[in-house]
């Protein structure tokens, strides 16, 4: 089978494929809660014959067996499948029915990307050595399903991962990837800033914990730009603070959320303690002290040179060398990572911005739509990388 007809095969499967997508979109579910989104996609895996095992708590792997050679090598595809809690101004016909909670990330494109893909494979064995493993995975939005999918072992004998994410940004029938750190890591942090409440009218008698906050929040740039080398891009952002009662009190207590974002490993490592060092040393500077809570999400994804190499590639030969181009890094994170970690991969941005000039919304907004052709293209890119890689090995 030449390429073009992988394309042509799935172009068939697109009516079916875009009605399971409207199921999904009007169905979401946020992460580890994805229990109608997982038996939906046993239903479909079931209507073709192919097996599939069922994770805990929700989340789908299944195989498929190559039969052009023998071969012990095994590729992995990746879907996420976790929706986000925001309520849906779209006006599609086939709105989201779950009230205030919306596919605004693409998951519904993805998991009915890699659905086609699997049904090409297992329908043509013939044209892959090796196995090929697929899984639609939860809590991508938290950053904690692929972990979770980790240690129940998915990775266990894989030699490649390959995903993909949409983007609004890449008109539609284009894909993109870049080896090396392309997708930045994600932390969450709170700083608690303890003062001492007085009256409004006798500031001198307390010690004033907005305003220790307040210094907290601009002395934290300096992380940026003062202590980061200038060609290391990271992001931190103080996205709310919480603090004080009544208008004439002196606040005793003030809490600041915010994340922070890096390509650089070795920053990254550093963050928690830099963070900590300008907290409680700017707190005491107003008689105040602070305390800090952080949490890692999620890595920098870092794609493998070689395999990114292929999968652009591969990408060329089902959408044509114009349409595959190479990538630029996101400050978005991706727990994609993990897997990356463990098992040479690429990923892939899929371009899913309409051609029709009208307005552009981003990902996570409550109006954003993505062009549907788009997973006629990510279920060629993802079957044809698939069979490339595989066929790497056995060249």
């Amino acid at each position: 089978m030449n390429n073009q007809s992988i394309r042509e095969n799935i172009h068939a499967e697109m009516y079916s494929l875009v009605a399971f997508r409207h199921e999904l979109h009007r169905h979401p579910e946020l992460a580890f809660s994805e229990t109608e989104t997982t038996d939906r996609i046993c239903r479909e895996l079931d209507k073709v014959g192919i097996a599939y095992k069922r994770m805990e708590p929700t989340g789908v792997v299944g195989e498929l067996k190559g039969k052009k050679s023998v071969s012990d090598h095994v590729v992995l595809l990746r879907s996420d499948m976790d929706a986000l809690e925001i309520c849906e101004k779209t006006g599609l016909d086939f709105q989201s029915e779950n009230s205030g909670l919306m596919h605004a990330c693409g998951h519904d494109i993805h998991m009915t990307s890699l659905l086609g893909a699997v049904r090409f494979l297992y329908e043509h064995p013939e044209e892959y050595a090796g196995t090929i493993r697929f899984v639609f995975q939860p809590a991508e939005e938290i950053a904690a399903g692929a972990k979770r999918m980790i240690e129940q072992g998915v990775l266990e004998g894989v030699d490649h991962a390959v995903g993909l994410h949409v983007s609004p940004s890449l008109p539609v029938g284009m894909v993109s990837a870049m080896p090396g750190a392309c997708w930045a890591s994600c932390d969450s942090f709170m700083i608690t800033v303890h003062g001492m409440s007085s009256h409004g009218a006798t500031p001198q008698n307390g010690h004033d914990a907005i305003v220790a906050a307040s210094a907290i929040v601009m002395a934290l740039q300096t992380l940026a730009s003062r202590e980061t080398d200038p060609h290391s891009a990271f992001v931190l952002t103080v996205g709310s603070i919480s603090a004080g009662s009544a208008y004439n009190i002196i606040a005793g207590k003030a809490e600041l959320l915010g994340t922070c974002r890096t390509f650089s490993r070795e920053l990254h490592a550093e963050l928690p303690e830099k963070i900590r060092r300008v907290a409680e040393n700017t707190a005491a500077a107003y008689g105040c002290s602070a305390e800090l809570e952080y949490e890692i999400f999620a890595e920098p994804l870092c794609c493998d040179p070689d395999t990114t190499a292929l999968g652009l590639k591969s990408a060329a030969k089902v959408i044509g060398t114009d349409n595959a181009v190479p990538g630029e890094p996101t400050m978005i994170a991706e727990d994609f990572c993990y897997y990356a970690e463990c098992a040479p991969s690429v990923f892939f941005t899929l371009g899913t911005r309409a051609n029709d000039g009208g307005t552009v919304y981003p990902l996570h907004s409550d109006r954003v739509v993505f062009d549907e052709s788009s997973i006629e293209v990510g279920a060629a890119v993802l079957a044809q990388t698939a069979i490339d890689l595989l066929d790497a090995f056995t060249a």
